[in-house]
């Protein structure tokens, strides 16, 4: 990765920079934003790094927001907090849209020059349909596929209806498919597969593309979108070509065949199924809801849901062309290197709990 020379910043809050987008941002910005005092804002401080302020904050109450602005100052905020999905309609619509709304409105009295959001390309997917090389003209799902999404798109239009609004520019990034070192869902649940024996299985044809995107690739979009930003004046107007009040597809730009994400993973560890059993999606879709049935009666997580069956049968790919024209977009990780970059970190892991519990 090289550095070069970027837009001054003079400090940014990351809200969520605790999390799994939010620590790869603060990493970018102290790589290539030496001159930032970088702010961080979490409801539980961990993944801490030297010369970073780390404050404890609570996007959903207009107290806890308003006190680490005021500290802070900040001239860009950048809210990377989202849920991860499984949890209930109420947590969405209390952290996505209540959440949203604190922090937007705090931020604009609090004089914040810059308001970059993290949304979803879920947005505009409805769970029922192909998603072509999709631009940023596709209108928002309706009805949303479900309380995660819906609650992003209110969040998405909360942001930006805010633009310009006491002189803050706004900008939304819609990100698809994350994946890499310090993963907790994707990786994760493709490797549970591989443990669990289930290599063998494929529901659908695999003939449909789906876009996944490198975590700092992710990130690196969060700070272009910063810098663009920022270097707007409160009196440019706003015209086709400045980035403010738009948003955004990020990806990695190499939509792959779905099934040919997880084997690549599982290559890399080793293995290879010898053969493979298809099953239509629709039998996907049955079993993913017998399978939430289970879990929900056993109170867990189910191992297999129509949430994950729909994603691994539908096209869902998206043209980033905007991004790298408005913000000079281009992903600084291939998909395979980050595949081996994430892999590698998940065997430290590996690594590091087994000696945990052979001390």
């Amino acid at each position: 990765m090289t550095s070069t020379k970027r837009q001054h910043l003079n400090n940014a809050l990351i809200v969520g920079g605790c999390g799994f987008l939010g620590q790869h941002i603060v990493t970018l910005l102290k790589e290539h934003h030496p001159e930032c005092e970088i702010f961080v804002m979490d409801l539980r401080l961990s993944n801490t790094l030297p010369g970073v302020t780390y404050l404890e904050g609570d996007i959903t109450s207009r107290e806890s927001v308003d006190s680490v602005l005021n500290k802070v100052k900040p001239e860009v905020v950048i809210d990377t907090v989202s849920p991860v999905h499984g949890l209930g309609e109420a947590v969405y619509y209390k952290v996505n849209v209540d959440g949203t709304k604190v922090l937007l409105e705090a931020s604009s009295d609090a004089g914040v020059r810059v308001f970059v959001f993290t949304s979803s390309a879920s947005v505009v997917f409805d769970g029922a349909s192909d998603l072509i090389s999709v631009n940023e003209s596709a209108p928002i799902a309706s009805p949303a596929m479900d309380p995660y999404t819906e609650t992003k798109a209110i969040g998405e239009k909360m942001v930006l209806e805010a633009n310009r609004k006491g002189g803050m520019f706004t900008i939304a990034l819609r990100l698809s498919g994350l994946f890499g070192p310090g993963d907790r869902q994707l990786i994760p649940g493709m490797l549970g597969v591989l443990a669990r024996g289930q290599t063998k299985f494929q529901i659908g044809n695999n003939e449909n593309l789906f876009d996944f995107t490198y975590i700092v690739n992710a990130a690196w979009a969060h700070i272009l979108a910063a810098e663009k930003l920022v270097a707007l004046s409160p009196d440019t107007p706003k015209t086709p070509e400045t980035p403010d009040g738009e948003t955004y597809f990020i990806t990695n730009g190499e939509p792959c065949y779905f099934w040919d994400f997880p084997r690549t993973i599982w290559a890399i560890r080793g293995h290879i199924a010898p053969f493979h059993i298809v099953m239509p999606a629709a039998v996907g879709i049955a079993m993913g809801g017998a399978a939430e049935l289970f879990a929900w009666l056993l109170n867990r997580e189910p191992g297999l849901s129509r949430f994950r069956v729909r994603f691994s049968c539908w096209n869902r790919y998206f043209d980033i062309r905007k991004a790298r024209h408005m913000l000079g977009y281009q992903p600084l990780v291939k998909l395979y290197d980050g595949l081996v970059e994430t892999l590698k970190w998940f065997d430290e892991q590996e690594k590091m709990e087994a000696a945990k519990k052979g001390q």
